[in-house]
C-alpha cells in the first residue's frame, strides 16, 4: 500500500487547517454584519441619500406636521364667514303652587342662527395672518430640508474624506514597512548604521499610528453619517463639482441669496402675520353687526298647558364703549409684535449675507489654492522618487528620503482636503440660496409647496 510521505501529509493538512479558518472567518465578518444592521446593497449617491434623508429625518417630518397644524387654522379662521346655527332643547318636571297646585312638563326647543355681517373686518385680517403663518411654516420647512440636505452633504464628504486619507497613511505605512525592511538588510550586511535603523524605527511607528488614527477617524465620520443619514454608508459614489450651478459673482450670489433664501421669506411672511394681528386688534375700535334669528317651541310652562312658538329675526349692533383699557393695551402689543417681527427679518438678513460671503470667500480661496496644491503634489512625487533612486546608489541619506515622502503625503493630504472642501463650499454656496435641494434633482417634501389659496392679497406694508 502506497504511503504518502510526512511532508506532504503536514502541507494538505496545513492547507485544511487554512480552509477551515478562512471559512470561518467569513462567517463571523457575515454575522456581524448582520448584527450591524441593514447596509445599503449597492452604491449610494449624494441625492440618494438627501432624497432618503428628506422624507425620514425626525427635524424635516416634526416641521411637516407643523406646516400642517397651521394650515389647518386658515380654514377655522374662514369659519366665521359662515353663519353659526345652534339647537337648544330641554323636557324637565315642574310644579305650580299659585294659583291652585299642579304639576307641569315643561319642553322647549329652539333652533337659532347667527351670521356676522361685519366685525370691523377682523375676519378678513385672521383669515389674512393665518395665511401668512401657514406661508411661513411652509417657507420654514424649505429652509430645513436646504439644512437637512447640507448637512447630508458635509457627512457624505467627510466619509469620502476618510477614506482616501486612510488610504493614503496606508500607503505611507508600506512604504515605510518597505524602507525598513531595506534598512535591515543593509544593516546585516554591514551597510547601514545604527543610527539609519533607529530612524526608520521611529518614522515607521509614526506611520502605524497615523494609521490608526485615520482608521478611527474613518471610523466616526461613519457613525455621523448614520446619526444624520440614519444607516451606516456603503460604497458611496465622488459627487460632482456643482460648480456650474454657481452665480457668475459674490454679487449675484448675495443678490440670489437675499432673493431665494427661503428663512428670509419665512420671516417676511411672520412680519406680514404679525401686521395683520395688528390690524385684528384695530378692529375693536368699529362696531359689530350681526344677523340673529331664533326659532322657538315651548309647551306646558305655566298651568295653563298652553303651548309657545315663536320666530324671531333681528340685526343687533354692538360697539363697545369702555373696557378697562384692555384694547388700547391689545393696539400697542401688537405694535410691538411687529417691530420685533421686522427687526427679527432684518438679522436674518444680515447672516444671510454674512453666510454667503463666508461661503464664496471660502470657495474662491479652495479654488485658486487648487493648481498651486496640483502642482506641490506632483513636484513631490517626482523628488521622492529621485531621492529613493539616489539613495539606493548612496548620493542620497535615509533623512532625505524619509522627509521627501513625508512632504510627499502632506502634499496628497492637502489636494485631499482642497477637493472635498471644493464640492463643500459649491453646497454650502447653493444652500445659502435656497437651491441644493433642487441643483441635486429633488423635490421638497410636498407640504413646502406654496398653493394659490396660500397666497395673501395683501401687499406687505414695511417701513
Amino acid at each position: 500500500m502506497h504511503r504518502m510521505p510526512d511532508a506532504a501529509f503536514c502541507s494538505q493538512e496545513t492547507y485544511l487547517n487554512r480552509t477551515t479558518l478562512l471559512i470561518l472567518m467569513a462567517c463571523l465578518t457575515m454575522t456581524a454584519r448582520l448584527l450591524a444592521g441593514p447596509v445599503p446593497l449597492r452604491a449610494e449617491t449624494l441625492a440618494e441619500a438627501v432624497d432618503a434623508i428628506l422624507h425620514s429625518h425626525p427635524e424635516v417630518r416634526s416641521a411637516v406636521h407643523s406646516r400642517q397644524a397651521v394650515a389647518t387654522q386658515v380654514n377655522q379662521a374662514r369659519a366665521d364667514y359662515f353663519p353659526s346655527v345652534d339647537i337648544l332643547a330641554g323636557s324637565g318636571t315642574g310644579r305650580v303652587y299659585d294659583p291652585g297646585d299642579s304639576d307641569i312638563d315643561p319642553r322647549e326647543l329652539t333652533i337659532s342662527l347667527r351670521q356676522n355681517l361685519f366685525a370691523g373686518f377682523a375676519t378678513l385680517n385672521e383669515t389674512r395672518r393665518q395665511q401668512s403663518r401657514s406661508r411661513a411654516a411652509a417657507f420654514r420647512l424649505q429652509a430645513i430640508s436646504e439644512n437637512i440636505a447640507l448637512k447630508t452633504s458635509r457627512v457624505y464628504l467627510d466619509v469620502l474624506r476618510q477614506q482616501d486619507l486612510l488610504q493614503l497613511a496606508r500607503e505611507n505605512l508600506i512604504i515605510h514597512q518597505r524602507i525598513s525592511d531595506q534598512i535591515r538588510l543593509r544593516s546585516e550586511s554591514g551597510i547601514s548604521t545604527r543610527t539609519d535603523m533607529e530612524q526608520i524605527t521611529s518614522r515607521l511607528a509614526l506611520a502605524r499610528a497615523n494609521e490608526i488614527t485615520a482608521r478611527t477617524n474613518l471610523m466616526d465620520a461613519k457613525t455621523s453619517y448614520q446619526a444624520v443619514v440614519g444607516h451606516l454608508p456603503g460604497e458611496l459614489i465622488q459627487p460632482p463639482l456643482l460648480d456650474q450651478e454657481l452665480p457668475a459673482d459674490l454679487e449675484k450670489a448675495q443678490a440670489m441669496a437675499l432673493r431665494e433664501h427661503p428663512s428670509l421669506k419665512s420671516a417676511e411672511a411672520d412680519l406680514a402675520a404679525r401686521q395683520a394681528r395688528a390690524r385684528v386688534a384695530r378692529s375693536s375700535l368699529l362696531p359689530r353687526i350681526d344677523l340673529e334669528v331664533d326659532r322657538s317651541w315651548k309647551e306646558e310652562f305655566d298651568d295653563s298647558n298652553s303651548g309657545q312658538d315663536d320666530l324671531v329675526a333681528m340685526v343687533r349692533l354692538r360697539y363697545n364703549l369702555f373696557r378697562g383699557g384692555r384694547d388700547q393695551a391689545s393696539r400697542l402689543e401688537t405694535s410691538h409684535l411687529v417691530q420685533e417681527a421686522r427687526e427679527l427679518r432684518n438679522n436674518i438678513r444680515r447672516q444671510i449675507i454674512e453666510s454667503i460671503r463666508l461661503s464664496w470667500m471660502a470657495y474662491q480661496s479652495v479654488r485658486e489654492r487648487l493648481p498651486f496644491l496640483e502642482t506641490r503634489v506632483q513636484a513631490s512625487r517626482a523628488t521622492a522618487r529621485a531621492y529613493t533612486k539616489q539613495w539606493n546608489i548612496g548620493r542620497r541619506t535615509l533623512l532625505d528620503v524619509l522627509d521627501a515622502e513625508a512632504e510627499r503625503i502632506d502634499a496628497e493630504r492637502d489636494m485631499v482636503h482642497a477637493r472635498y472642501d471644493l464640492i463643500y463650499a459649491c453646497c454650502r454656496i447653493l444652500n445659502g440660496s435656497g437651491r441644493l435641494v433642487h441643483t441635486l434633482g429633488l423635490k421638497w417634501p410636498r407640504e413646502a409647496r406654496i398653493d394659490n389659496h396660500d397666497q395673501s392679497s395683501e401687499k406687505r406694508q414695511d417701513s
